[in-house]
């Protein structure tokens, strides 16, 4: 038996996604021979490079000849592109060396900007001139211009981090997302080539495979739809196929089209481990019957769920977990911790798409990624999926098993950031990894998501901050107090600020989501919530921030809440699918649709060109409140100011 675990295009491009490798240590931890690869890196290395792009540019000259552009503009644009082609072609793969950390004397040719091609992002980032600090910000700015040229020419579900998402977010059928998969450009002509290869990496010597795919976002389905369909091309029935994540876990949990399960084997539910435990014992020839937290097509060619409890939300046929998966799979997730063998840190590029020093942390630096703890302790807001395993089931990670892995790690690559994607760092846990980094003979760097409570006192902050902690990102979602109240935060404005204050005195950068159009959130509270967002940037409290318009999820505690008639004025509205679900409408939300403009707007101004002195009311329309909130009064009922 042999495996490999795929992460698919396309996911940010500054470091892997870590699902692929937790499963693939996990399973050599089983003594199965496994690797995991991320495609999604290489698929970018070929594109965006000199035999990449001849390709695109011969591609794009057939595709737009005689097409009528929609305006003079765009016409402009694309001459402009292909006058550009030779400076493209003979400049890309230097840019992409100095944006992967190699050739650092690259930043003074950018800098300078002679002979360098100029797409309208690169434009807007040179201005006047660079200095070599903003050469990055300004390779980025190449980068994708070529990606608007191909999305332009070649093909419209392309973007540097996604693809075809616009297909698979809340997708009702299977079958226009095998056709994306089957007829996109990019993945016709760089991505299949790219899988014939890795496939053929894994050698072939009459034994089974087992294929995992993780796929934990929308734009990374038809990218899983082509693999899959390459390891059936190269090894037949021999070849299991098995595909999971996020958005198997969180869109697909209701899926009955069997059109699925003539590309997957198996559908992969939660953290994975013991789903997979349960295919690799069915292949060994236990019956299907054991299954565990899988969806896979029986005989009779019926969607079957099997292993969920009967409190999971899951239709069709439900069946008690096997309580030797529960176990395996809680001490997985405690226990199990990639130690990235294998992956090429040099591949990654350091991308700059904002000036905000907190924007550039997710980007900018290639970090090893892990856990503190799986789930969320508190899990209780009113509009997040706590519903479902990732949020409800919480299970803190084995800090000693968490540092074997990450020291085998940067040991190999050299790296000693740690990005820790909880989905909210417990209090206590970071306080313990503090503890533990300081006395490393290197230590971490690290950073991570955070509830803003009231246990972050300037006491913990000042203890994590000293030993390594840089950044914090965390909900706020809607910043009043009555706000904070209808979302079930569970801390209030006052625990909030002192929060704040005590994360900035300490040092450390923090990034704030905020949430508008949420049901029963009046038009008021989302201009005092905006206006307190703007106080919190002037005060420094908040170094970063972004609006999320409300979208309410089948998995969510409101809809749960109003599953038991505890929410008589919430009217979802479902849509009609045999495939995704998670996404609802609901009547009445395009109320805050107005709202989106002007507070994207506001927060550019104050979070990216520290304007936060600009009020609220300069950028809405007639018809919207101004901000009836003192703010400041509320940082003096804190005691910050």
């Amino acid at each position: 038996m042999r495996a490999v675990c795929i992460q698919p295009p396309l996911v940010q491009l500054n470091s892997p996604y870590p699902a692929a490798w937790y499963l693939d240590a996990w399973l050599r931890s089983r003594g199965i021979e496994s690797r995991a690869e991320d495609h999604s890196v290489e698929l970018a290395r070929r594109v965006f490079s000199r035999e990449g792009l001849q390709v695109v540019f011969a591609a794009a000259r057939v595709a737009l000849k005689g097409k009528k552009h929609p305006d003079e503009e765009t016409a402009r644009r694309v001459a402009a592109y292909f006058d550009d082609e030779a400076r493209y072609l003979s400049t890309i793969d230097s840019t992409v060396a100095f944006l992967s950390g190699d050739d650092p004397a690259f930043a003074y040719r950018l800098a300078v900007g002679a002979g360098l091609p100029a797409g309208m992002r690169a434009e807007a980032v040179f201005g006047d001139g660079i200095g070599p600090d903003d050469a990055r910000a300004f390779a980025t700015a190449t980068v994708n211009d070529l990606s608007d040229f191909i999305s332009y020419a070649l093909d419209a579900d392309f973007g540097t981090v996604r693809y075809a998402e616009r297909i698979a977010r809340s997708a009702t059928a299977f079958g226009p997302l095998r056709a994306a998969a089957r007829s996109g450009w990019i993945i016709e002509t760089f991505y299949r080539p790219l899988l014939r290869e890795s496939m053929k990496r894994l050698g072939d010597d009459g034994g089974g495979i087992l294929v995992v795919i993780s796929i934990p976002f929308p734009g990374c389905l038809a990218g899983a739809v082509a693999a899959a369909e390459a390891a059936r091309e190269a090894f037949g029935d021999r070849a299991t196929v098995v595909a999971g994540g996020g958005y198997v876990s969180t869109e697909l949990r209701f899926l009955t089209d069997p059109a699925v399960f003539g590309v997957f084997d198996y559908l992969a539910y939660d953290a994975g481990f013991g789903a997979l435990a349960s295919i690799l014992d069915v292949m060994d020839g236990s019956p299907r019957s054991g299954l565990f937290r899988t969806r896979y097509l029986d005989e009779s060619g019926m969607v079957v769920a099997a292993g969920f409890s009967d409190a999971a939300p899951c239709d069709t046929l439900e069946r008690r977990v096997p309580s030797a998966y529960e176990e395996l799979e809680r001490d997985a997730i405690a226990r199990v911790h990639p130690d990235y063998r294998g992956l090429d840190f040099s591949r990654y590029l350091r991308v700059v798409d904002s000036p905000n020093p907190m924007h550039r942390l997710w980007n900018d630096t290639p970090w090893l990624k892990y856990r503190l703890a799986y789930g969320c302790y508190w899990r209780r807001c009113a509009f997040c999926d706590t519903q479902l395993d990732y949020i409800k089931r919480f299970l803190p990670s084995d800090l000693d098993a968490l540092l074997a892995a990450a020291g085998e790690a940067s040991t190999r690559t050299g790296l000693y950031g740690l990005h820790f994607v909880d989905e909210a760092m417990p209090v206590n846990a970071v306080r313990a990894f503090a503890a533990r980094n300081a006395d490393l003979p290197r230590p971490y760097t690290f950073w991570g998501n955070v509830r803003f409570d009231k246990a972050w006192t300037d006491e913990v902050c000042s203890f994590a901050a000293e030993r390594g902690l840089v950044a914090v990102s965390g909900g706020i979602e809607i910043a009043t107090g009555r706000g904070l109240e209808i979302v079930g935060k569970g801390f209030s404005l006052t625990d909030l600020v002192r929060a704040l204050a005590s994360f900035k005195r300490s040092g450390v950068l923090v990034h704030a989501y905020l949430i508008y159009g949420f049901p029963g959130q009046s038009d008021q509270d989302i201009a005092d919530s905006a206006e307190m967002a703007r106080v919190l940037l002037a005060e420094g409290l908040v170094d970063s921030a972004f609006w999320h318009r409300f979208v309410l999820t089948r998995h969510s505690a409101m809809y749960a809440a109003w599953e038991r008639g505890e929410r008589p004025g919430l009217e979802p509205i479902a849509p009609t699918t045999s495939f995704a679900l998670n996404d609802l409408g609901f009547r009445g939300e395009e109320r805050s649709e107005r709202w989106t403009a002007p507070l994207d707007a506001a927060l550019a101004a104050w979070a990216d060109d520290g304007d936060t002195g600009r009020p609220l009311s300069s950028f809405l329309p007639k018809g919207l409140p101004r901000p009836g909130i003192d703010a400041m009064a509320a940082l003096r009922d804190a005691g910050i100011v």
